[in-house]
């Protein structure tokens, strides 16, 4: 059970939404806090049902839960306050600068952040106590937007990536890897590094190409698009995500998006002579490697759920 006498979600769109659902679903007793930055999207939060004080004003949402005691026979673990962010990337530095102003040492502070090493570093720079900070990132998610679209299920056997540092406090770390344990995920544990090479692999590539291919049909004068059906639309589903989102996102991944970038270049130039050349020996190799590895992760990963 997760051990916190308040969940403060701080972001009350799709990934904050759906989070404070599943924890609800899954038993969790404690207080339950939203924050979003405006009164239409917590207009809609609320009639989710699963929220017990929704607000504007980080500040209030985390004073409130300093105010919260609970009987000694709780212990001492379950005094503790848990704030997730579940905001655009270009909004954590504001974000981190109001947790700094009111955190007392028993904040723990997590994220669902796509990128880590910005996370970290701003988590480092701005926080009173940056070892109670962890970083994590849900690969979970949709093209739909809002608390409108949260789901409950939305985490349910899918993995999570966390990114303790060298100084992240022991409990912290066991507190936010039982967040995302409740709620029917997969927890993975790497260096910021390595989750942010990996997810400009699986995410962030697939989205920047789902987009171009969408582009590239775009231009062909729309006679493409005239008889595009569902093999299109399942391959660039994930074009139809926030282009805000997703400009942050590259822009804080930049190095290792780059570098996916460069790697999908050159599958494609070996696709591309194979053609050329006629070599159909090279093409089925490709194809029949490509067709045995998405298989084999998809058994995997539907054995995972």
């Amino acid at each position: 059970m997760l051990k916190a006498k308040q969940v403060t979600i701080i972001g009350t769109g799709l990934l904050g939404a759906s989070l404070a659902l599943a924890i609800r679903a899954k038993g969790y007793t404690g207080r339950i806090v939203g924050v979003g930055r405006r009164v239409q999207t917590l207009d809609q939060a609320r009639e989710l049902g699963c929220f017990d004080d929704l607000t504007v004003s980080v500040d209030e949402a985390l004073e409130g839960a300093q105010a919260i005691e609970l009987p000694d026979s709780e212990g001492a673990e379950g005094q503790v306050h848990l704030a997730v962010l579940a905001v655009p990337l270009g909004y954590f530095e504001d974000v981190f600068t109001k947790i700094s102003r009111c955190a007392d040492e028993k904040l723990i502070v997590t994220d669902v952040g796509s990128t880590k090493a910005s996370v970290c570093e701003l988590a480092e720079d701005l926080l009173p106590h940056p070892q109670m900070f962890v970083g994590s990132h849900p690969m979970a998610g949709s093209e739909q937007q809002g608390p409108a679209a949260a789901d409950a299920g939305l985490f349910e056997g899918k993995p999570c990536v966390v990114t303790p540092e060298i100084q992240t406090d022991y409990d912290a770390l066991g507190l936010v890897q039982s967040l995302w344990k409740l709620v029917g995920m997969r927890v993975i544990v790497m260096n910021h590094i390595q989750h942010d090479r990996a997810v400009a692999l699986v995410s962030h590539l697939p989205h920047a190409v789902a987009s171009m291919l969408v582009n590239a049909a775009t231009t062909d004068d729309g006679d493409a698009l005239d008889i595009a059906s569902s093999g299109f639309a399942d391959t660039t589903r994930v074009a139809s995500g926030d282009p805000g989102i997703w400009l942050d996102i590259f822009q804080a991944n930049r190095d290792a998006v780059i570098n996916s970038v460069e790697k999908m270049i050159q599958e494609l130039d070996r696709f591309k002579k194979a053609i050329t050349r006629g070599d159909t020996g090279a093409l089925k190799r490709m194809l029949e490697g490509a067709k045995a590895a998405r298989d084999g992760w998809e058994t995997n990963r539907k054995e995972a759920e």
